[in-house]
């Protein structure tokens, strides 16, 4: 997922793929303003585009989180299996929906009404009648499968890299 064709040619150049899969570039069909910035841009650009390819679900990994376990990967699929959405929340009720498996026609249509609206809160993504979420603990559920959560550990800044160096040097 990129912005801009120019970010996907950068992105080709620097990780060097000889031939890349499929990148999407943000759809602003609907918002006009391209220099709105929003993961839910993202995230109706991809399910727009595997909806079109007739895929059922997507699985939503943010590139910020570079220590994804594959166990909790497997977790959540195992949890996901008749739902309509398995998304990982804090105990202090804060969701991860950049880290979550989506049943791709209803939220793709979600999507679509609030950006219609204007409206880019991920939360609102969520405020779905007879939808069936399965919301998993990370600390009680996922901490079993991933110890130190480092599923969850979000780089965006180069201090943010300096930091987690030093974390994982006194371990």
């Amino acid at each position: 997922m990129a912005h801009t064709i120019e970010q996907v040619q950068k992105y080709i150049k620097n990780i060097n793929i000889r031939t890349p899969t499929a990148f999407f570039t943000d759809d602003y069909e609907i918002i006009k303003n391209k220099k709105i910035r929003s993961p839910l841009i993202g995230l109706y650009t991809a399910f727009k585009e595997l909806h079109k390819l007739n895929y059922q679900y997507a699985f939503i990994l943010s590139c910020d989180n570079p220590f994804i376990n594959i166990n909790v990967m497997k977790f959540m699929i195992k949890e996901f299996m008749v739902h309509d959405a398995c998304i990982p929340i804090w105990n202090n009720a804060y969701v991860e929906p950049l880290f979550a498996i989506y049943k791709i026609t209803p939220f793709l249509k979600k999507a679509e009404e609030n950006l219609s609206k204007m409206s880019f809160k991920l939360s609102k993504l969520l405020d779905l009648d007879n939808m069936r979420i399965k919301y998993v603990s990370i600390e009680n559920e996922i901490k079993l499968v991933d110890f130190k959560l480092e599923s969850f550990i979000n780089l965006n800044e180069l201090k943010d890299f300096s930091d987690i160096t030093v974390k994982r040097i006194k371990k």
